[in-house]
């Protein structure tokens, strides 16, 4: 009986630990969705991974690389760069990253001119005007760049910035300043007005094993405290410039204004890889503005905290950029150390096979017709994965909403409200080029019914001379 037992709690033992490591295994893995987020997303499945290996491999190559310091992935909008180099940071985990993400979608600046040529009352375009443009645009991308830098990390990793944030103290960490800043208070009390302070004279030391321990504990708490305010007060002053003093006694406390953000806080930011432990910096969409300076700025910083000998470490720079951001075959070269090209995932060409797979995870197979599908995916210009995605997200909310017994017609129109946006929302108001079309459909009809006509009278007319 007792071996039978024995046995039965043996395969329970044996089951249960099964269950625990079917559960380890499956704690972390997602449950298949049918909702497709349109952002960039970490490829986990090997078949994804597979056909992005090369890229990985050839970032991970040019990381361990000494003189490669400034790294370009280029690509298309929607080629898959983010895709790559998240999924590059979800796998080498030996490495800290920091990313910096300058989207902006907008083409007006801040007093609302428009990006490009700055044209003046005569209709030319004025030089003076956009170069100051252009360095205010400079400026506000190196102001992002900062920011999204030290606000990154919390106030205590660089706790002698000069730029100060809010901090949310705890109510107990409240609590304990209190209780130390009445203890120091107490302490002082004590060995001012008890006259425990001539107890420090060594004259006064004799050979009795008898201790006042009020004396002792008042002395260390005093010194404590005089020592925090000491620390306090020097940092105060380290964080402080001071950039104006006159004959009169004048004092003036603030920052300098320089056209360049970065040369006016760059002791700020070798301070904060200084003290921070990030390697590898990913920059993002800072291609959208158009412009190369920020580059040059850039590649002039990388090179400074890589030569600096405070940071015992290499820095390295990553960009996300679009091939034709550099018009000059030169420039490509010139700012950056290596260049890592990417290949679109989706074109043309593929780009049913893509719509097809995106069907099957909707169960809506038989939905679109084949051919329908390779026809319509030739007619989207500039054709990417997140536009599919969003099209095809659109198409299953409005066949929800509005029945139609042609779904064809309905992805269709979807694709024109993705592809012209402006001239959709016309046709709720009866505008548009699209509208005008279908609604001039009787004229349309009549011209080519008149052009047929002309053409049976003018056979007819060659019969009869025939």
């Amino acid at each position: 009986m007792k071996q039978e037992r024995k046995k039965q709690i043996r395969l329970y033992l044996v089951k249960l630990l099964s269950r625990l490591t079917i559960w380890l295994k499956n704690k972390d893995k997602n449950p298949e969705s049918s909702v497709i987020s349109l952002a960039p997303k970490i490829l986990s499945k090997e078949g994804d991974i597979k056909i992005i290996q090369p890229y990985l491999a050839e970032l991970d190559r040019s990381l361990k690389e000494k003189e490669i310091t400034n790294i370009a992935v280029t690509g298309a909008y929607g080629s898959g760069k983010s895709t790559i180099i998240k999924t590059f940071q979800n796998i080498h985990c030996e490495y800290e990253y920091l990313n910096v993400s300058l989207a902006s979608f907008s083409d007006n600046d801040e007093n609302g001119k428009k990006k490009g040529s700055i044209i003046n009352a005569d209709g030319e375009a004025d030089p003076i005007e956009q170069v100051t443009f252009n360095t205010n645009l400079e400026r506000r991308l190196e102001i992002s760049i900062l920011q999204q830098l030290f606000y990154h990390v919390k106030p205590s990793e660089i706790p002698d910035s000069r730029f100060k944030r809010i901090n949310n103290n705890k109510w107990w960490k409240l609590l304990l300043s209190s209780a130390s800043l009445i203890l120091w208070l107490i302490s002082i009390l004590l060995l001012f007005k008890f006259n425990y302070v001539n107890k420090i004279n060594p004259s006064t030391w004799h050979t009795s094993l008898r201790f006042d321990w009020f004396a002792i504990i008042s002395i260390v708490l005093f010194f404590t405290g005089v020592g925090f305010f000491a620390k306090y007060i020097i940092r105060l002053f380290s964080n402080s410039k001071i950039n104006k003093l006159s004959i009169k006694g004048e004092l003036e406390l603030g920052d300098n204004v320089d056209k360049s953000v970065f040369n006016e806080h760059l002791e700020e930011i070798i301070y904060f890889f200084e003290r921070t432990s990030y390697n590898v910096i990913v920059i993002e969409d800072l291609d959208r503005f158009d412009t190369t300076d920020i580059f040059t700025k850039l590649r002039e910083l990388n090179i400074l905290l890589n030569t600096s000998k405070l940071i015992a470490r290499e820095i390295n720079f990553i960009y996300a950029v679009k091939d034709e951001l550099f018009t000059d075959k030169n420039e490509r070269v010139k700012f950056f150390d290596y260049i890592i090209p990417i290949i679109p995932f989706i074109n043309a060409s593929n780009a049913g096979v893509k719509l097809n797979e995106l069907i099957v995870t909707r169960n809506l197979e038989n939905i679109l017709s084949s051919d329908f599908v390779q026809d319509i995916v030739s007619f989207i210009d500039d054709i990417d994965m997140r536009l599919l995605i969003n099209i095809f997200h659109e198409f299953c909310i409005y066949r929800e909403n509005i029945p139609t017994e042609v779904p064809d017609n309905l992805f269709a129109m979807i694709v024109f409200k993705n592809m012209y946006p402006d001239d959709f929302g016309k046709l709720s108001k009866r505008e548009g080029h699209l509208y005008s079309f279908i609604s001039n459909k009787s004229t349309y009809i009549k011209e080519l019914t008149d052009k047929i006509d002309n053409k049976i009278a003018l056979k007819k007319g060659q019969i009869d001379i025939l």
